[in-house]
Formats: structure tokens, sequence, C-alpha cells
């Protein structure tokens, strides 16, 4: 139930993650409008006919009004035209990418707390068995191994390697179908992204359930005559998600960070790919749009994280 306190930090949080976004927009801007080049450098213009098409877009104004005059539109919405593709409204592909780049996310987010929490569970449940070091070497090769490193391995195998052997009866379609793929398509890049945090939070998991089971009112549990199961999941495991949840917002910027990677390698069509492509060919209001959503999905999912402290642990008030 949120409590007054509890809206009270909700809006103190909004407004702290409205002026981040604030901050790094007009800080990205200001970079991005800095380097050298233009983004009409692959028309050959020059002179005049240069001058002209910067004013038309208002790139000869002082960096500050420029910034103004695309706050305005941005806070409606509009992020202003490509200028790579003129006049080509950018606001529709950015939000169809980012909905790309969720779906990706969302399913390497599912894929680090779903099977990092169960295998810290059951190593921490073996605990000093073959069970426990079989699941804590291979949390600890995953969290060693990059994402991309993983990804790069996985196109080899499943998409050259198997394909050879079975002839296309097995492999990895290395071709993103339409805008959102198939799931097959999306297992891969997810796996490869989600792979890597999972370790870590395997790891994290196992411990504070190691912790947990100590404690006095596991014993009395134990001793009342329940069953290991319900004794692990409905007693032990809700208080050892509080660690886990605690390095969850850490988890999502990781993933965040490194689906910039992933889709460039399976080609993606998702932020992370339209946002390097920006970068190299100048397209100045992509490169800001993007950038400004992920600082603020990096700050709402920290906001999540934060609340999800109190529907978990009941002793936790904001």
């Amino acid at each position: 139930m949120l409590t007054r306190g509890t809206l009270i930090y909700i809006g103190q949080r909004l407004l702290l993650i409205a002026f981040t976004v604030l901050a790094v927009s007009f800080a990205v801007f200001a970079a991005l409008h800095s380097l050298p080049g233009n983004p009409f450098v692959n028309e050959k213009l020059h002179g005049a006919e240069l001058a002209a098409q910067m004013h038309l877009y208002g790139l000869d104004l002082p960096i500050p009004i420029q910034y103004w005059n695309w706050l305005k539109g941005a806070i409606h919405g509009d992020f202003g035209v490509s200028l790579a593709i003129l006049n080509e409204p950018i606001s529709p592909i950015v939000f169809r990418e980012f909905s790309v780049s969720l779906m990706l996310g969302g399913a390497a987010l599912l894929i680090t707390l779903g099977l990092g929490t169960v295998l810290g569970v059951i190593a921490a449940a073996r605990q000093n068995t073959w069970v426990d070091y079989t699941l804590t070497t291979f949390a600890v090769i995953g969290y060693s191994v990059p994402s991309f490193v993983l990804a790069s391995v996985f196109i080899l195998v499943f998409g050259v390697w198997l394909f050879n052997v079975t002839h296309g009866a097995f492999y990895y379609p290395l071709n993103w179908t339409g805008t959102y793929g198939t799931i097959e398509e999306l297992s891969i890049p997810a796996i490869a992204l989600g792979l890597y945090t999972s370790g870590q939070v395997t790891r994290i998991t196992r411990a504070a359930m190691l912790d947990v089971i100590q404690q006095d009112y596991i014993r009395t549990a134990r001793a009342k005559g329940l069953r290991q199961r319900i004794v692990i999941l409905r007693h032990a495991f809700r208080n050892a998600l509080i660690p886990v949840v605690s390095i969850a917002g850490p988890l999502i910027i990781t993933i965040i960070v490194g689906s910039v990677v992933i889709e460039n390698l399976f080609g993606i069509p998702g932020l992370g790919k339209e946002f390097v492509e920006s970068i190299l060919r100048h397209d100045y209001n992509i490169a800001i749009a993007v950038f400004t959503l992920y600082a603020a999905l990096i700050g709402v999912a920290n906001l999540l994280v934060d609340i999800a402290y109190a529907a978990i642990d009941p002793r936790i008030r904001y």
C-alpha cells in the first residue's frame, strides 16, 4: 500500500529524474554539436550551399538556443527531424526502436533474475555438495565472460558451425525478421545479454540464502516439522531477495549498456544500433533522443527498484 511518505518520495525522485534527464540531454547536445564535421558532409555541400542548409535547420545558432528549440519539441514528444534522411520525423523511429530494445532488455532481465535466483537457491540448499560447486563455478564463468564475447561465440556455434554440421536442420538465423523478430531470433541475443549478469545474481542469492537459513526463525520452522521446500521457498526466499533487489538497478544499467553492442552484433533494429549509426553519420537529433530515453529509462528503473524494497520487506518505509 502506498503511504503518504512513499508518494512524497516518489514525487521527489521523479523531479530528480527530470532534472537528470535535462542535464544529460544538454550535455550530450552540446558535445555532439561540438564535434568536427557536419550532418551534410555526405552531400558534399560547400560554401553558400552548406551555409544555407545549416541555416535551414538552425544549426548556425548558438548551442543554448538550438537546445531550447529542441527541448520545446521534445517535451511534447517531438524530437525533430533526421538530418541524414532530410525532413524525416524521428519520433516514430525512436519510439519503435525503443520498444524493440525494451523487449530485448526485458527478456534479458527475466533470464538474469530468473536463472540467477533459481541457481542461487539450489546452490544454497545443496551447500558444499557437487551441485553447489558446479553451479558456483558456472556463475563465476558466466560473470567473468563479457556479453559481447558470449554473443560472438553463440553466433559462431549456432549460426555457423551447427549450420554446416546439420545442413540447416538446426541453426540460428542471423537476419532479423521485421521490427520485432521472432522468438527464435530473440532467444540467442537475450541469453547472451542476460547470462553475463545472471552469474552475479546467482552468487548474491546463494550468499543471502546461506545467511537467512541460519536465522532462528528458520530453525523454528524446521523444528515444527515443515518440509525443506516449504522452509526454503516460503520462509527463507523472500527475505533473501533484499540483496538481490538492491543490485537490480546496476544490473539494469549493465543490460542497457550491453544492449548497444548486442544489437549491433545481431543486427537488431533497436536504440543501441540506431545510436551508433546516428553518431557515425552526424545525425544529432537521433543520437540526442536515444541518449535522453536511456537516461530516463535508467532513472525510472532505479525508482522501481527502490519501490520494490517496500513491497518485499514491510519494515522498509520512505
